[in-house]
């Protein structure tokens, strides 16, 4: 039941703070952020939300406009949602899409050996 509870709360933080950022704040250091997912902690009194950036090289730029702007975030989410405790904000880069890309560019590589040969 713990467990339902969790990933109900990661779909709707996830929804909730993709509006939050993508609309109501207007920080020019966060712009083109995309919410990936978010995981909610056990105790249910953090969140990890991981992101993307469309520009990889403004990626550290957006985390600290992420960061600094977390306590505002926090306070919209509190505002939109009914929940009795507001986790508090960790964000972090989601490497998974880069990882797939590799793994996805080695099959690649392989493949034409396989076939060259």
């Amino acid at each position: 039941m713990q467990q339902h509870r969790a990933e109900r709360l990661n779909k709707l933080l996830h929804q909730t703070l993709s509006n939050i950022i993508g609309f109501e704040l207007c920080d020019s250091r966060i712009e083109n952020i995309n919410v990936e997912y978010v995981i909610v902690s056990s105790d249910m009194r953090d969140a990890t939300v991981f992101f993307s950036v469309l520009d990889e090289e403004k990626k550290f730029v957006a985390l600290a406009g992420l960061n600094n702007a977390s306590k505002v975030i926090r306070k919209k989410l509190a505002d939109s949602l009914n929940l009795r405790f507001t986790p508090r904000l960790h964000f972090k880069f989601d490497t998974q899409e880069s990882k797939a890309q590799h793994i996805e560019d080695i099959i690649k590589k392989e493949r034409k050996r396989n076939e060259s040969e």
